[in-house]
């Protein structure tokens, strides 16, 4: 399996969970006494930023040119990722709501692993980008 069909699926896979946690399985809360809660707009973005990541990693599957760049993307998408619930939107103040104690560190691990992961794929293309430069000097002065 080369290197930008495993990049590109797994950050697929990513971007599907980063969604998936934030639309059905990592309990926000939703609406309190008429109240929208930030953890509702929480939930929201992260998962729209999910989604993001799951096109930028289509987007890698298919330009193969812009691999590197796309990279890059993804790191940002992942650090966005995990500051979406502790320093963008937030959640509950009250460490006893689920969004907070559960929600938010989930969120935040998953942006992490998701950005060092990029940070590792954009180490393996410099190295095979390295590798494959041809570094003799052929031009002989006489």
């Amino acid at each position: 399996m080369t290197n930008g069909i495993f990049f590109g699926s797994i950050t697929v896979l990513l971007g599907t969970i980063v969604s998936l946690l934030s639309f059905v399985l990592l309990p926000f809360c939703k609406h309190m006494d008429g109240i929208v809660m930030r953890c509702h707009y929480t939930s929201i973005t992260d998962g729209f930023v999910g989604i993001a990541i799951a096109l930028v990693g289509i987007a890698y599957l298919l330009l193969p040119k812009a691999q590197k760049a796309l990279s890059f993307a993804v790191i940002a998408l992942g650090v966005i990722t995990s500051l979406v619930p502790t320093v963008i939107v937030g959640v509950c103040s009250h460490p006893h709501m689920h969004c907070h104690s559960i929600s938010s560190p989930v969120l935040q691990l998953v942006g992490i692993v998701i950005a060092l992961f990029a940070v590792a794929n954009i180490a393996f293309l410099a190295s095979r980008n390295f590798e494959s430069e041809d570094f003799t000097n052929e031009t002989h002065y006489a």
